[in-house]
């Protein structure tokens, strides 16, 4: 729990800077005091102030009670010897949780006191950023540590196991081979943990990227309806900017609490529901078309698929991010840039392709443009994050995506997501 309620805490200082609600700095408090107990704990062990009382902090801090005593029994019996790394690394990440907690504290008074500035919220996001980082390292490297004393151990208690049954017998022995199961048990559950800390890591990235990615569409149309503002002289039309621009930012309100509301949940399995695709990539469309290179693009629909049964949060990022993508990788060049989406069943897979006649892809980057940070064309503000995240959402769905290219005539996305059984003859289009 400790690296969960780190993460928790990085995600809601985050929404609570750019929000002001009072509910997720309560949500950042409650998740920051989880690694703070088990600092305290540590603390207690280390000063030798009692195991009774480092048991609380390990409680208070969602370690579960049952592990608690194996948990002091390991730091006390080899924190010189296998355990020195870990708690050595468990120490240095200290300063770290306390800088988060510290700013915090500096954001809170800022927003009660009404100031906090742009500027201020800036400079917040680069020190968590920053914060973020240095905890995913030192994670990382106290994961090896863990991974690197557990293959220790193990090749010890292999000896030990023999060495018990040929010399020992009796209640001493019926002790030692007990006490070499708790130890074993211990660090199968420290080994599950580190799976758990990887699938956090992934969940974490998948959510900073989200936002710096998905939520850029309606700012690049806002920016298309201010310019188009500029000009205009008519009140009328004016009102009419104005409206479209509410409307924008309503959508994005509202997208912006689904994610939320996904990461709360991120443990959780699959959430599916009966939607409309149609409906789904119509909106998609009509949120991107202020974009200054969605302007003169022709899209046609192919809409043999309406009603599906999935995870429809997953699927709005999906297609959000494919057609974002086609329009910020369209040809100016081209006479008649087009988008062609088109939906149908494959088998037990439903189908989504999206096809443009953009600048194309080079054949030796087809394999890479899933990779995080890789961008194919510098020349077109890439982040070398939206396909990276895309795929991780298809993935998370037991999907799969294709794609082809050419470069100067085109590319299509073809993306498979399993149904869920027979799609009723009722919920096709």
């Amino acid at each position: 729990e400790y690296s969960k309620g780190q993460k928790d805490a990085l995600l809601y200082l985050s929404t609570y800077i750019n929000t002001g609600e009072p509910a997720y700095w309560q949500q950042f408090n409650a998740s920051i005091s989880i690694p703070e107990a088990d600092n305290a704990a540590r603390h207690c062990l280390v000063n030798d102030s009692g195991s009774g009382k480092a048991a609380r902090y390990f409680v208070a801090g969602r370690n579960h009670p049952d592990d608690v005593q194996d948990m002091i029994w390991l730091f006390q019996g080899f924190k010189h010897s296998f355990m020195e790394t870990p708690i050595r690394l468990w120490t240095e990440a200290e300063p770290l949780i306390n800088k988060l907690s510290a700013l915090g504290t500096n954001i809170r008074e800022k927003v009660n006191s009404n100031r906090l500035s742009d500027q201020d919220r800036t400079q917040a996001m680069k020190e968590i950023s920053a914060v973020s980082a240095e905890l995913y390292l030192k994670e990382s490297d106290f994961s090896q540590a863990l991974g690197d004393t557990a293959r220790k151990v193990d090749i010890i208690l292999l000896f030990a196991n023999i060495i018990c049954i040929l010399i020992i017998s009796g209640s001493v022995g019926f002790y030692v081979i007990h006490t070499i199961a708790s130890v074993r048990t211990f660090y199968q559950k420290i080994e599950e943990k580190n799976r758990e800390l990887a699938i956090a890591n992934k969940e974490l990235d998948t959510f900073v990227y989200s936002v710096s990615h998905d939520l850029r569409s309606p700012i690049t149309s806002i920016k298309g309806i201010l310019e188009l503002m500029k000009d205009e002289n008519d009140p009328g039309q004016l009102a009419i900017y104005l409206g479209f621009v509410e409307d924008v930012l309503d959508k994005q309100d509202k997208f912006i609490v689904e994610i939320i509301s996904f990461f709360k949940n991120k443990r959780s399995s699959v959430s599916l529901t009966c939607f409309s695709l149609k409906n789904l990539i119509e909106q998609i469309v009509a949120d991107n078309q202020f974009s200054p290179l969605a302007r003169n693009l022709h899209v046609n629909y192919d809409i043999r698929l309406d009603q599906v049964i999935t995870d429809s949060l997953r699927m709005k990022m999906i297609v959000n991010n494919l057609v974002s993508n086609a329009i910020k990788y369209s040809d100016e060049h081209k006479p008649q840039r087009t988008l062609k989406i088109s939906t149908s069943q494959a088998g037990n897979d439903m189908l989504i392709c999206v096809e443009d006649n953009g600048i194309g892809i080079e054949k030796h980057y087809l394999e890479k443009i899933f990779d995080m940070f890789f961008v194919a064309h510098s020349d077109r503000n890439g982040t070398g994050l939206g396909l990276y995240i895309l795929k991780q959402n298809i993935e998370k769905l037991n999907g799969r995506i294709d794609v082809e290219s050419v470069p100067g005539i085109g590319t299509r996305f073809q993306v498979f997501i399993p149904l869920p059984g027979k799609v009723h003859p009722e919920l096709r289009f």
